[in-house]
């Protein structure tokens, strides 16, 4: 179990199972919503709940988005998406309360990166999405 909380402690998540991967996003929706590339912590959305706070999300689904944007309307916390139309979930990492175990694995929409941003930690690079797995 991982278990994640907003700054103020309104929002409480728990997940369960696996979570697939971590990443860094750099596009301009995450750029924008998490005021940085955000790490997120990308799983099967059954796997996450919300443990409390849930009349304290408020969100924000830019037409065209794959993932909504969701934050504690309390504190402005980025919580990322706790299981979008998609089947899955993509919380900020930075939500989480402890060790999900896994570390990033790359950086994807760099392409969307600003000029000032340099990455230097040697993950792989993509200047979209990940690549398919199938």
């Amino acid at each position: 179990m991982i278990k994640g909380s907003c700054a103020c402690g309104a929002v409480r998540v728990e997940i369960d199972g696996t979570p697939q991967i971590l990443s860094y996003c750099h596009c301009s929706r995450c750029r924008k919503t998490a005021g940085a590339a955000a790490a997120f912590l990308i799983g099967k959305g059954s796997d996450v709940r919300v443990t409390a706070g849930q009349d304290a999300i408020k969100s924000f689904s830019p037409e065209g988005a794959i993932y909504g944007r969701f934050f504690c309307g309390e504190c402005g916390s980025a919580l990322g998406d706790l299981g979008s139309k998609e089947g899955s979930y993509a919380i900020t990492a930075s939500i989480l309360d402890e060790d999900p175990g896994l570390r990033p694995a790359g950086h994807i929409f760099t392409g969307s990166k600003p000029d000032w941003y340099e990455i230097c930690d040697g993950l792989d690079q993509y200047e979209g999405d990940f690549p398919s797995q199938s």
